[in-house]
């Protein structure tokens, strides 16, 4: 008989506890131990990855760190597995499954929209955005990406399903999208579409039957399901978001753990659990508590790594994963509050204006700094159009899709298209017109330095697992060339159709305030390698950092006075007199025009 203060407790090891496992340690800095018991039957697995927004992290970190990631051939605008896009809910992958199914057959006609002779496939909106030619096309795209995910399957030994959603649309005939249509694609037709919210026993059934197919293609593939971190954005139910949100991660979480425990096949890895556990001090959401920070998916992997890596060492890689980390900025969310009023102003002026009639030789584009600069525009009676087009972070977390046509599609939302479309459209008159040799852009693409710095740590606590004492010029180019190639690609593609481009800096204020002048020197060097990246191509950079500091004397009556309710300040824009002095500098850039 055991003694009187005996509990079955006793003989609990340490990760048993909250104070041991989980009070004692330090978020970000050190890994929970014992937190999964995954074991795979491959050393060196080939993976895919699949699910929500959050499968992309999974997916970049993975190739960053030179693991085996299977990459879609046909989507080349995102790191994904397969040419689906973002697949929230189990029954929307069962759906491309079922494509190819003779026994359980989906009408591959489904589910496509058309408008002005272009088809667009509303099974994946974010795919090809700028619409099919032909019925033809759409159908014989979707079969080929239907057909490359059983080719891939068949090469995986590690499928990683991020589970993302409970709530969905479906349409009459029982097809299921991946958003609702006319948020990104189409029009919303209530007659058509009506909201559905899974329950558990669908989700489980779904995943169950998932499992069934995906063993039939290659029966020694293993699954990890995760639980997206990401809150729901909005909710059609008639519950306060957070309560609808915690609804529906409780329901994918519960579901992912029975399944887990009880089918050899799935196994589960934590990721949500590692985001949204309470924490002091906490880094891994950006202000506006929705968005996962660089750090906390970096956080999450050094944890999925001893998945797929029994010989890493959780100590090095966790002194490497916040060796080059900045001191904790002011996050872009009281910011992102500012250029949200700043993007509705923007939509505010472009309805009220008439339609444009002429063309203009000044086009302006990037996040909200473009916005105040157009109104200091504005102020001189400066002809142009355009002005900002998406938040910075819709930029820098590449919320966009290459398009040839249009050089870029906005998925940031509806009036970011809308504002863009009107910039694209005054291009076009000059290219039409042939007349780009009076066209400047002015833009900041690829600055976004408010974000881009701390995607830029990141990046290195990926590439120097041992550390780095010096950040190099190559390091930068190194950097751009992984994570911005896009935006650079756009801005080239502009200068090869013709039209001068200028690109010009963040202002230099961060310097001037407590909780941001530590991180100066990494941003001026970013506007230094980024002047000498440009100075290549022949395209103009205007430093406007280190030219205002030659210029002014009384710098901080530049500031933004803009305080938030956590005693952070706007460190990211300056003020009116500001963007009055940039614009009287870019004005003299711009090149005169010559003779139509």
């Amino acid at each position: 008989m055991q003694g009187s203060d005996f509990t079955p407790y006793n003989n609990q090891e340490e990760n048993a506890f909250w104070r041991t496992a989980v009070a004692n340690i330090k978020l970000g800095q050190e890994e929970f131990s014992q937190l999964h018991q995954i074991d795979l039957a491959t050393n060196a697995p080939r993976i895919s990855s699949i699910g929500s927004c959050f499968a992309q992290h999974v997916g970049k970190w993975l190739n960053a760190g030179g693991y085996q990631f299977n990459q879609s051939k046909l989507e080349t605008n995102q790191t994904s597995s397969f040419a689906f896009g973002n697949l929230y809910t189990p029954r929307c992958l069962l759906q491309w499954f079922d494509m190819s199914d003779d026994l359980k057959p989906f009408d591959i006609n489904s589910a496509i929209y058309s408008d002005n002779h272009k088809y667009y496939d509303l099974l994946r909106p974010n795919f090809n955005p700028k619409g099919f030619d032909s019925h033809a096309d759409l159908v014989t795209a979707r079969l080929a990406a239907s057909n490359e995910m059983r080719e891939t399957l068949l090469e995986t030994d590690l499928l990683v399903f991020t589970l993302g959603l409970t709530e969905a649309w479906k349409d009459n005939g029982d097809v299921y999208y991946p958003s609702c249509p006319g948020v990104v694609s189409g029009i919303f037709d209530d007659s058509i579409y009506t909201f559905h919210n899974f329950s558990y026993e669908e989700i489980r059934s779904d995943l169950e039957e998932i499992a069934t197919r995906l063993q039939s293609i290659n029966p020694d593939i293993q699954i990890i399901l995760t639980v997206s971190p990401v809150p729901l954005t909005a909710t059609m139910t008639n519950k306060h978001i957070l309560v609808a949100n915690q609804h529906s991660k409780s329901l994918l979480r519960t579901v992912a753990g029975f399944l887990s425990d009880n089918h050899t096949v799935f196994s589960y890895f934590p990721s949500y659990e590692i985001i949204t556990v309470a924490g002091a001090e906490d880094f891994r959401f950006e202000q506006n508590l929705r968005t996962v920070t660089p750090q906390a998916v970096n956080y999450v992997m050094q944890h999925f790594r001893s998945v797929i890596d029994k010989t890493a060492s959780p100590t090095s890689l966790l002194e490497a994963s916040v060796k080059h980390l900045p001191p904790k900025m002011n996050p872009s969310s009281s910011n992102e509050v500012v250029c949200e009023d700043e993007l509705l102003e923007a939509a505010k002026k472009q309805q009220s204006s008439q339609a444009q009639q002429h063309k203009c030789d000044i086009s302006l584009f990037g996040d909200s700094h473009m916005g105040k600069l157009s109104s200091a525009f504005n102020n001189i009676n400066a002809q142009h159009c355009g002005g900002m087009v998406m938040h910075g972070s819709g930029f820098s977390q590449k919320k966009f899709a290459m398009c040839d046509a249009e050089y870029f599609v906005p998925l940031e939302s509806a009036i970011s298209r809308k504002l863009w479309s009107d910039v694209l459209h005054n291009l076009n008159i000059h290219q039409h017109d042939k007349t780009t040799a009076n066209s400047t852009i002015i833009t900041n693409l690829g600055m976004q330095t408010h974000q881009n710095i701390s995607r830029l740590t990141t990046w290195l606590n990926q590439t120097y697992s041992e550390g780095v004492s010096e950040i190099s010029t190559k390091d930068f180019i190194d950097y751009f060339n992984n994570d911005l190639t896009d935006q650079l690609s756009i801005i080239l593609k502009l200068r090869d159709n013709g039209h001068q481009v200028i690109v010009v800096s963040d202002p230099p204020f961060c310097q001037y305030f407590e909780e941001s002048k530590s991180i100066k020197n990494l941003i001026y060097s970013y506007f230094y390698a980024m002047e000498y990246v440009w100075s290549q191509f022949g395209i103009t950079f205007f430093n406007a950092a280190t030219t205002f500091d030659q210029e002014i004397s009384d710098p901080k009556n530049y500031l933004s006075n803009i305080k938030f309710d956590d005693g952070s300040h706007d460190w990211i824009h300056g003020n009116d007199k500001y963007y009055a002095w940039l614009t009287e500098k870019l004005i003299t850039l711009v090149k005169a025009p010559s003779s139509d």
